[in-house]
């Protein structure tokens, strides 16, 4: 919510009704507001207020100059109102304040000539960004022309066009620098709270993935120590110790998550898909891949036997499980299946996390019952060859 009202601050519909392409409002979205150009507008009719006595009758000339500066100062506030018909009213009062600009120059001679540069002023500020350079060029041309054919000096002629053309373009060029400053900083808002929701996720997942997986097996071991006492201490001891060894790398892997350098491999999750299914009471058959895979599909698919073999030991009720790995021309594929009587896969945080894992390899995840039992299948591309050397797979999870 918050971007999207920033958003609309800085980009509102007068703008997109301006221009095809929508500049952000840089003078009122991202600067001093609209004062930063209504503040020249009385040091540019310091002049013509000046020559009043001299120019006809007083009342008339002081009308024209005060309905210029009227309109001058409506069409700027205006511009940054955020209202349907603000795009339509400026227009409608540039074209005024030109009419006026022109009718006091050619009456009132070319010493009025600083009129032209409060309209290039008004036409760099708040005219559409797709034709303002050009209505500046124009207006320059306009305010050599008008001089020129009163037969002032030509010193005079070309000065009053310079000071329209450069503070027309300048207004503009300072408007658009403060849009790309605006869009700039729009976007950095954009992509800090992109990243801030990129690491909620990231921690949410690992969390769920670490804490999970162990206290499932807790849970198991705890179960089974709960049996075998007091008839066999011995393998009641093994468990416990068992027991706090997952405690102990638990510690280890929270702060690694807390950290952000929280990963794993597929050999090491083996090994404790093998610890957690045998404290089950399930059997496990492992064909983990002949070769090593690349160091991101390890990880990817190291994930997924922990979230498979997590969900094996908590919901399937199974005897059997196997895991398998299929590695073909372009594409590896690991399957997680058991033959037990677990319900409908429900899209928890555990299988949102994967997926989001998977789509980062361009994998997929799918989970489905079958007849005979429960499917979690991971499919990713092949990316590129391995970072380390061979592991020997098979011999880190044998079959129990």
């Amino acid at each position: 919510m918050e971007t999207d009202v920033t958003t609309r601050q800085q980009c509102p519909p007068r703008r997109r009704r301006f221009a095809a392409a929508c500049p952000l409002p840089a003078w009122g979205g991202y600067g001093p507001g609209p004062f930063a150009i209504l503040m020249w507008t009385p040091v540019l009719l310091i002049d013509p207020v000046l020559s009043l006595p001299r120019n006809g009758p007083l009342w008339l000339a002081a009308s024209g100059l005060a309905a210029i500066a009227a309109v001058n100062v409506a069409a700027v506030i205006v511009a940054y109102r955020d209202r349907p018909w603000a795009g339509r009213a400026v227009l409608a009062l540039l074209a005024a304040q030109t009419l006026l600009t022109l009718a006091t120059t050619s009456w009132y001679g070319a010493h009025w000539g600083v009129l032209f540069t409060l309209l290039g002023l008004a036409y760099g500020a708040v005219a559409p960004p797709g034709w303002a350079p050009l209505a500046v060029l124009c207006l320059t041309a306009v305010s050599a022309v008008v001089p020129w054919w009163q037969g002032a000096p030509w010193t005079q002629v070309w000065v009053t066009a310079l000071t329209t053309f450069l503070c027309g373009m300048a207004t503009f060029g300072f408007h658009r620098l403060l849009t790309v400053i605006a869009e700039l900083d729009a976007t950095r808002q954009q992509l800090a709270l992109e990243a801030v929701d990129r690491e909620r996720l990231r921690f949410s997942r690992d969390l769920h993935d670490l804490l999970g997986h162990t206290l499932s097996v807790i849970v198991v071991k705890a179960e089974a120590i709960r049996r075998l006492l007091p008839d066999d201490t011995a393998a009641a001891a093994e468990h416990a110790g068992d027991i706090e060894n997952i405690g102990r790398e638990s510690l280890v892997e929270v702060r690694q998550a807390v950290s952000g350098y929280r990963d794993t491999d597929l050999s090491r999750e083996l090994d404790r898909a093998k610890i957690a299914l045998d404290a089950a009471g399930i059997k496990l058959r492992a064909e983990p891949p002949a070769e090593p895979l690349p160091s991101e599909l390890d990880t990817l698919f190291g994930w997924a036997v922990r979230e498979g073999v997590t969900n094996v030991v908590r919901h399937s009720g199974a005897d059997n499980c196997r895991i398998a790995f299929a590695d073909e021309a372009a594409t590896v594929r690991l399957t997680v299946t058991d033959d037990g009587s677990g319900g409908e896969p429900l899209e928890g945080s555990g299988l949102r996390g994967l997926r989001e894992r998977a789509a980062a390899a361009d994998g997929e995840v799918t989970a489905a019952r079958t007849r005979q039992g429960f499917t979690l299948t991971v499919e990713a591309p092949h990316r590129s060859a391995p970072d380390a050397g061979p592991t020997d797979l098979r011999a880190r999870a044998e079959p129990g």
